[in-house]
């Protein structure tokens, strides 16, 4: 009998035994993959991919500073030989007297800007640089042209205005403005899909014709971009045409970038 209670005895140890390391393994493998969750490293989210996508979101958001408009230059006469050819946007740098050879149209655009012509003009805008000569011609066109289905239309489109003002002004230098930011409360309300990422996109466009067409690109927002990205509402009365004030700020960077 009691070679019996002690084969019990074993018998009970040992199951006793295997279910301590059964449970001490189900511990260290719940331990392991508790630690492996939590671990950036082993998600893909790594602490150093972390900190580079911030960095990017801080890049972009701090791109641009504002500048004070009573710290700036306000001497334009570089722009007295210079042609300014583009949308209403353009129509301020005549209206405040910035520049003086401002031919420009509200809602012009890239196939407008070959048969309409400018305000209080009889001829269409791109002939109004017949029979002269200018050092430089500046072009300002996207804003228009956002809510368009095809960008490639947009993009030959340009070319054709470019094409055109070399061939009426030969030996003009061209240079390519980028379209302005606009207000959060504008591109909120999404007017023919004009909003702040259509106006980023035809602007990496714009960009792309200048390197092919040899032509200088001038990011013009520089100074009148808020950290959002948005123009400050403040900035303009209908959230996209801009006050003097940052009108003389944004052609402040022109100048500076000619």
């Amino acid at each position: 009998m009691s070679s019996v209670k002690s084969g019990k005895s074993t018998a009970i140890g040992f199951v006793a035994a295997v279910l301590v390391i059964v449970i001490l393994i189900c511990v260290f493998h719940s331990g392991k993959q508790t630690r492996t969750e939590t671990n950036p490293a082993q998600t893909g989210n790594s602490v150093s991919e972390t900190l580079s996508e911030t960095v990017v979101t801080t890049e972009t958001t701090t791109k641009y500073s504002l500048v004070d408009p009573s710290s700036i230059n306000t001497d334009f006469s570089c722009f007295d030989n210079c042609a300014f050819i583009g949308n209403s946007r353009l129509l301020a740098l005549g209206n405040y007297g910035i520049a003086k050879n401002v031919f420009a149209k509200v809602a012009l655009n890239v196939k407008t800007v070959f048969t309409d012509p400018g305000e209080g003009r009889s001829v269409p805008v791109i002939n109004e640089l017949d029979g002269k000569q200018f050092d430089k011609i500046f072009i300002m066109f996207g804003d228009n042209e956002c809510g368009w289905g095809s960008m490639e239309t947009f993009r030959n489109q340009y070319k054709k205005v470019i094409s055109t003002c070399r061939t009426k002004v030969p030996g003009a230098e061209i240079i390519l403005l980028s379209c302005l930011p606009i207000s959060k409360t504008t591109s909120d309300k999404n007017v023919y899909e004009y909003n702040i990422n259509n106006i980023n996109n035809v602007n990496v466009i714009i960009e792309e014709i200048a390197n092919e067409e040899g032509c200088k690109f001038i990011e013009t927002g520089v100074g009148i971009t808020g950290s959002d990205g948005y123009l400050p509402e403040e900035y303009s009365a209908d959230g996209t045409h801009l006050k003097k004030d940052y009108c003389l700020v944004w052609a402040r960077t022109v100048a500076d970038n000619m």
